[in-house]
């Protein structure tokens, strides 16, 4: 009798949690459809006047130069033009941050070997013609990673990108990576002989639209850093900077082992 009691029991629980379980699912279900409503509603909604403001600010310019006008006025108005594409580009670059965190995640065994040299063969090319010295890992005993495969892609990009682009006033370019196996983390570090930072600036670097150089020394937002960060919380890993002002800077990112 008694081990019948235990066995009803048993099974109440485990329907009990199933519910939870489904209820928590449509929840979430619910709470991502929600926030991907609200970035498309600011994706169409900020665009539409950014849009307006380039379009009537070329039209005037011309309408302005055509009469005459104070110079003066010409570049005010090329001022305005060129605040507003660049009030897009923000724009852009804050839909997709967010959409990092709204993205469903499909974690699963990754062979970081494939993932990386997609990558590296992605940042070589965006080099063009400039020589960079690259020093990378021997693919073959690379371990795997838990990780979602897009999102992995997309953080790896984003970590060599920022190699590339801060190394392009060296003359003699290096970018060096390297994976160890340490138990359940795997850490890749990333290192670079770019423009560095003072090492007193390092959290700052992981905030949204926080620069340390002029877009007239590099261009960007200043995002890529702030959403590399997001993807590697997301992925249950840690990342973290180190680095020397005109002496390049150490990426190390640590993430589950498969």
């Amino acid at each position: 009798m008694g081990e019948a009691g235990d066995t009803d029991r048993d099974t109440d629980r485990d329907t009990d949690r199933d519910v939870e379980l489904a209820r928590l699912r449509a929840e979430l279900a619910e709470q991502r459809e929600q926030q991907q409503a609200f970035l498309r509603a600011i994706s169409h909604d900020l665009r539409s006047p950014v849009r307006h403001i380039v379009s009537y600010g070329q039209l005037v310019r011309e309408l302005v130069q055509e009469s005459n006008a104070d110079p003066s006025a010409v570049q005010y108005l090329d001022t305005i033009t060129q605040s507003a594409r660049h009030l897009g580009q923000m724009i852009d670059g804050l839909i997709a941050l967010a959409r990092i965190g709204a993205a469903e995640l499909h974690v699963q065994p990754l062979p970081l070997a494939d993932v990386l040299s997609d990558a590296v063969t992605q940042a070589r090319a965006a080099c063009g013609e400039r020589v960079v010295q690259w020093q990378l890992p021997e693919a073959q005993g690379l371990p795997r990673v838990q990780a979602d495969l897009a999102q992995l892609r997309d953080l790896l990009r984003l970590l060599l990108d920022n190699a590339v682009k801060f190394t392009r006033r060296q003359p003699e370019a290096r970018i060096a990576i390297a994976v160890v196996h340490q138990g359940e983390r795997v850490q890749l570090t990333l290192q670079d002989n770019g423009a560095g930072f003072r090492p007193e600036h390092a959290d700052q670097l992981f905030g949204v639209f926080q620069r340390l150089h002029t877009v007239r020394d590099f261009e960007g937002l200043g995002l890529g850093l702030a959403m590399a960060r997001r993807i590697v919380e997301r992925l249950g890993g840690e990342l973290s900077l180190q680095g020397q002002h005109g002496q390049g800077c150490t990426v190390t990112l640590s993430l589950p082992a498969a």
